[in-house]
């Protein structure tokens, strides 16, 4: 294998449902915590995505306890360019993991935030 061959995979904290996978996964690979980045946004998303991305983060930062902040979507649901399929994004892709949240009570102290954040994106 060439020395420059880097695999890289994502697990959020959320994935932890198969705890027998997840420990032996942890026992093989290594694991680096890495924050959404607003740099990745703001060169890569439009202006609606930026505010969307801004947003939400807020709502963590300013409300969740130190368990809810670990389920803080990535960046990666904000990396659309065009405000026109913007908002299609956010309803397909980014909706159903917050509504998830809600369901299974992981942002129980901050519920009303996300349902008004949730709603926004609706009205888009």
């Amino acid at each position: 294998m060439p020395d420059n061959l880097h695999i890289i995979g994502t697990m959020n904290s959320a994935d932890r449902s198969i705890a027998i996978v997840d420990v032996a996964v942890r026992r093989r690979f290594a694991f680096v915590k890495l924050w959404p980045q607003m740099e990745v946004v703001q060169h890569i998303a439009g202006p609606l995505m930026q505010k969307a991305f801004m947003e939400l983060v807020s709502i963590f930062v300013e409300h969740a306890g130190e368990d809810a902040l670990a389920l803080v979507p990535g960046h990666s649901y904000f990396l659309q360019k065009d405000d026109n399929k913007a908002p299609q994004q956010l309803r397909v892709n980014l909706a159903p993991l917050l509504e998830e949240y809600l369901s299974q009570g992981y942002v129980a102290g901050f519920s009303d935030h996300i349902r008004a954040y949730l709603q926004w994106i609706e009205s888009l």
